[in-house]
């Protein structure tokens, strides 16, 4: 048995090629808190991210508080580790930042666990299937609907079966319009997939997703506030395509209160809000009781081992470009199919070239 001896933190900031907006930020950094927790020679990954340097050093401080009560502990006792942190944290609450700390050392609990066992994470989480379905995410709000069209081509052609793109002007109709344009290029038998991140009012919600239905559109994410779960109920109740919710709301209770207004037809978990692997499994199994499907939001090379291990869940987000270059291993996507790896944990190592160039652990 294992014995945790050491954990080292960074902060990697990377920044986008371009600004990327959404009905609620302007994203120019990519800024991540990674954990390496070591033991008798093993080591397991796990991280956050946000947009907002300040904001990433204040998690990494929760996260190295954390991860130091684990010194000498055993690896294998991964959730009372998670009943033990997330008392630890009961004085200041146990959402936001706190969530996330929670969440990145969660994870690299449960990497550092299947290591110990050689195997890897889905299989030790009980495999349902061990190839998930991605939907690439891009198509944001600044972009000319032109090269959304070229970029949405250019994942049918790889063969992805959806895509998503954002939604959330102030003017509805404008969104509509990009939507109508994207749909007499891709055709009618490609899934197209939208995102307001909480922009609309319930009323515009309602209004734009009528029309976004006529379209074909076959998700609606996030339509309204996260606050408002009763609007956001009202808007699903409303409309024929499957609206989705979750992302941003914290542990199993912010998702019980989803599911239990009737708010959503598709639960989807933040692997780093919702509390790490420990509580995304949970969640599953909360959203099986009420038939709920399950699709994670972000965190690809991670969350694909836990869609793979719940049998209610469908497909993984997938984001192109944002995370690749902090792992050693390259993933296998094919036809839109990601492949996990045989390799044990979560089969991945963290970059040590990009830690370099871009940590800010000065």
């Amino acid at each position: 048995m294992a014995t945790i001896d050491q954990v080292h933190t960074h902060h990697v900031s990377i920044p986008f090629e371009r600004p990327l907006q959404t009905g609620n930020h302007v994203y120019r950094d990519l800024e991540n808190v990674l954990i390496e927790i070591h033991a008798d020679g093993l080591v397991g990954i796990g991280y956050a991210f946000n947009f907002a340097f300040r904001q990433a050093a204040a998690i990494r401080l929760l996260v190295e508080d954390l991860a130091q009560s684990l010194i000498g502990k055993k690896v294998e006792d991964v959730r009372g580790h998670w009943g033990a942190m997330w008392r630890q944290l009961n004085f200041i609450g146990q959402t936001g930042p706190s969530a996330m700390a929670l969440s990145v050392v969660d994870t690299a609990l449960w990497d550092l666990f299947a290591r110990e066992q050689n195997m890897p994470l889905y299989r030790l989480l009980g495999a349902v299937r061990s190839e998930i379905e991605l939907y690439p995410t891009g198509g944001f709000l600044a972009d000319p609907i032109e090269a959304v069209i070229e970029e949405v081509l250019r994942h049918r052609a790889a063969g992805f079966r959806r895509c998503k793109i954002k939604v959330g002007r102030p003017d509805w109709q404008s969104d509509v319009k990009r939507v109508e344009q994207l749909r007499a290029a891709v055709g009618d038998d490609f899934g197209i997939m939208i995102d307001a991140n909480q922009a609309w009012s319930v009323v515009d919600a309602i209004s734009a997703g009528r029309r976004f239905q006529d379209l074909g559109v076959c998700w609606f994410e996030e339509p309204v506030s996260v606050y408002d779960v009763p609007g956001t109920a009202r808007v699903a109740d409303a409309l024929d395509m499957p609206v989705a919710a979750g992302e941003s709301v914290f542990t199993r209770w912010g998702h019980l209160e989803l599911l239990d207004a009737g708010a959503c037809d598709v639960l989807m978990p933040n692997l780093m809000r919702c509390g790490g692997p420990t509580e995304f499994m949970q969640i599953g199994a909360l959203a099986a009781g009420r038939h709920i499907p399950v699709s994670s939001h972000t965190f690809t090379e991670i969350s694909a081992h836990l869609v793979a291990a719940m049998p209610n869940a469908t497909f993984c987000e997938y984001l192109p470009g944002w995370w690749e270059k902090l792992f050693n291993e390259e993933q296998k996507i094919e036809r839109g199919m990601f492949h996990l790896p045989d390799r044990p944990g979560l089969g991945l190592t963290f970059s040590r070239d990009i830690i370099g160039k871009y940590g800010r652990d000065a």
